[in-house]
């Protein structure tokens, strides 16, 4: 019997082909040849095709509402299962979240907190761009279901990594004017003050880290404030300081400097036409590149010199008028950052500001991760100063910003500026590279003999 089946099977297939190729309208009675098809299988044990064979168009009409019943009570079925789903994992999330919040951990950890994360790198990796913009997405507008993950570091300068660790001078002396004091109530060795609980833990609900060795790190910038009645800066220079030294030529209030240096400038063009005022950085500021018959111009570059300790011979300078107040400067490194013959011979920028008081700005090279860059402001006050070491004009670009409209008094403003090589400059590990030494960025040096080692780069 089941070869006459077969047989029939086939003879019915051919047919079912013949009319398909002749007559497109045979597809109205396809599916009661699939219910014969079916059945012929059924009774042949040999079914022709499970999916279709469970398809509510090949059952009877009287078990079509079964078929029916039975896909909503899966559809719903599926819907209890996804739900439950959502729960576990948000349930999972909290209790996460809770198990952090009780060891004193907020957002990512120490480890991604101190550089770039291996783990989202190999993560990523196996997206496509649409669901990796899709995982930016939830990251960024800060989906639940997700922990954050913190992107790489953007490439760029910065401090090369140095191992540090703390360890206490046990030879330095106490300090003798303390008498009458009651001992210290966590003993009298510094090796244990700090509690087994804080060593456990790392950090706390409101605290970084209790490792002291953690706070040796370099900073991006330190700032000092100098002393107007000192012969010289009498701390430690480093190359990530910048100083700022208030009235060391005098009272903010006395305009007369810079009343001086113009009246100056003006005769000296007159008689040297190489002093002239010439448009710099696309016409935002004045400059001249011959300032050095000016007498007070001359004083005030002695008497910086003298005050860090900057070697006469290696310096550069730079004569700025802001004219009024609608010029500014835009943000730049100076060349010595890219420069490989001048950083020999430069390790510090130094400047003194007369006139209307404007904004040194700062701005970090590097964006952070959400793109923003840190921008850090130090107002110059007239007749005040301001200087800033060699790894601060590679890690960060400066200039002056611009005044909004309701600020803007018409009033002027001149900046002369050294370069110079200053002495003593403590030297520390992992200072950046000059800028293109990488090979990398916009001062790389080219094919073309321009970029970061050009000799006639401008500042």
């Amino acid at each position: 019997m089941r070869a006459n089946i077969n047989k029939e099977r086939s003879t019915i297939l051919y047919c079912t082909n013949s009319l398909l190729c002749h007559n497109f309208s045979f597809l109205c009675c396809a599916p009661n040849i699939l219910s014969i098809l079916n059945i012929m299988s059924i009774a042949a044990d040999k079914p022709l095709n499970d999916h279709r064979r469970t398809h509510p168009m090949d059952a009877p009409l009287s078990s079509r509402r079964d078929h029916r019943s039975s896909s909503r009570s899966r559809s719903r079925s599926r819907n209890r299962d996804h739900r439950g789903q959502q729960g576990r994992r948000r349930s999972t999330d909290r209790s996460r979240e809770e198990s952090h919040r009780d060891r004193g951990h907020y957002g990512p950890s120490k480890r991604e907190d101190r550089g770039h994360d291996d783990r989202y790198e190999r993560r990523r990796d196996g997206m496509s761009d649409f669901h990796r913009g899709i995982r930016d997405d939830r990251e960024f507008h800060g989906d639940r279901r997700h922990h954050a993950i913190r992107a790489p570091p953007a490439a760029g300068p910065s401090h090369l990594p140095v191992k540090h660790s703390y360890r206490i001078n046990f030879s330095a002396p106490t300090d003798d004017k303390l008498v009458d004091v009651k001992e210290d109530p966590r003993g009298s060795d510094p090796t244990r003050r700090i509690t087994q609980k804080a060593k456990r833990n790392g950090n706390g609900r409101n605290t970084e880290s209790f490792d002291p060795s953690e706070t040796l790190v370099r900073p991006d910038l330190r700032v000092w404030v100098g002393s107007k009645d000192k012969k010289e800066f009498d701390k430690k220079l480093k190359h990530d300081d910048v100083v700022i030294i208030p009235e060391l030529f005098g009272p903010e209030s006395d305009w007369s400097t810079y009343y001086t240096l113009v009246s100056e400038m003006t005769a000296l063009q007159a008689q040297n036409p190489s002093s002239e005022w010439i448009s710099w950085h696309e016409g935002a500021h004045l400059i001249s590149k011959k300032p050095e018959g000016s007498p007070t111009f001359e004083k005030i570059v002695d008497r910086l010199c003298e005050y860090f300790k900057i070697q006469k011979s290696s310096i550069g300078t730079r004569f700025n008028w802001y004219r009024d107040s609608s010029d500014w400067k835009p943000f730049h490194h100076d060349s010595a950052a890219f420069n490989p013959q001048r950083a020999r011979t430069q390790n510090i920028t130094v400047g003194v500001s007369f006139g209307a008081c404007r904004e040194l700005a700062f701005i970090r090279a590097v964006p952070q991760q959400t793109g923003d860059k840190v921008k850090v402001y130090f107002p110059q006050t007239n007749n005040g100063v301001f200087s800033f070491g060699r790894d601060v004009n590679i890690l960060w670009k400066h200039g002056v910003n611009a005044l909004p409209e309701e600020d803007q008094d018409g009033k002027g403003r001149i900046s002369i500026i050294i370069w110079g090589l200053a002495d003593g400059v403590v030297e520390e590990e992992g200072s950046p590279r000059l800028l293109g030494s990488d090979g990398q960025g916009p001062h790389a040096r080219r094919e073309d003999g321009r970029g970061g080692h050009a000799r006639n780069r401008r500042r």
